[in-house]
């Protein structure tokens, strides 16, 4: 497991099985000493195809300013690469939103693929995506997602067998309320399922989805709401299309951002 903390430090660690403690980390150093940014939040990191680690996070002046832009640091042999801005929120010469929680994913085939959000605040932001042919060193292809997508929210999609990329996705427009949405045509077209939750009773944003038993068995790990204090799930048993009631995990969580 790789593990990257939002103030810039990195850690790699194995992990045996994820019912064991971890094991000896085996490199732990900061992605970069100097930014041209003030703060950062929401990290993620990928390693690519050809052996690449691949970080990125958002940064500017303070989460939610308008200033805020997508920065993406590379390690190659001498260490990670000076933090370079890959996206930001201008839409004209006047308009300009903050940019959010970016999500690196590679596929087993094709380019990398860095998901963001582009929007005023999280209950009215949408979904951007782009690619990278060359592990991260150059992006192209920057398109915002349709039907008002939103994409992996905070959390890696999961890849199937059959190649269909599917992506935890949350709103709070209306309450705190999960969904997934899926593209079964490498980001050609997509779907979504959902909403799973109500927003009123039971409140979860950030879902994580695990696979059991060989793909038959899924579940989806979510932070929860306010006051309910810890990690809620629920289990699907026919691939992601129905799920069940949410409970709790009996995971303390502090309504704070949540991975597996």
């Amino acid at each position: 497991m790789i593990r990257i903390v939002s103030t810039g430090m990195v850690s790699l660690v194995f992990l045996g099985s994820v019912c064991h403690a971890a094991g000896p980390v085996v490199s732990h150093e900061f992605v970069y000493q100097k930014a041209a940014f003030d703060q950062c939040h929401a990290s993620t990191i990928v390693e690519t195809t050809e052996g690449t680690l691949v970080s990125a996070w958002f940064g500017g002046t303070r989460e939610g300013q308008k200033d805020v832009s997508i920065w993406v640091s590379r390690r190659g042999r001498d260490g990670w690469t000076d933090p370079v801005k890959v996206a930001d929120g201008v839409q004209s010469k006047t308009r300009r939103f903050p940019c959010w929680n970016p999500v690196l994913f590679q596929p087993r085939t094709g380019p990398l693929i860095l998901f963001f959000k582009v929007g005023p605040s999280p209950s009215q932001w949408w979904g951007e995506w782009m690619v990278s042919d060359d592990s991260g060193q150059t992006w192209k292809n920057r398109r915002r997602l349709p039907k008002q997508g939103i994409g992996p929210v905070k959390n890696k999609p999961i890849q199937l067998a059959n190649g269909e990329i599917w992506c935890g996705s949350s709103s709070e427009h209306d309450g705190w309320r999960v969904h997934l949405e899926v593209t079964r045509d490498a980001g050609r077209t997509w779907s979504t399922l959902g909403p799973f939750c109500d927003g009123k009773r039971i409140g979860a944003i950030q879902p994580s989805l695990l696979l059991y038993d060989k793909g038959r068995r899924w579940q989806m790990l979510c932070r929860n709401r306010d006051g309910q204090g810890d990690v809620w799930q629920t289990w699907s048993d026919d691939g992601g299309k129905t799920w069940s009631r949410f409970e709790s995990t009996g995971l303390p969580n502090p309504n704070a951002g949540t991975d597996a």
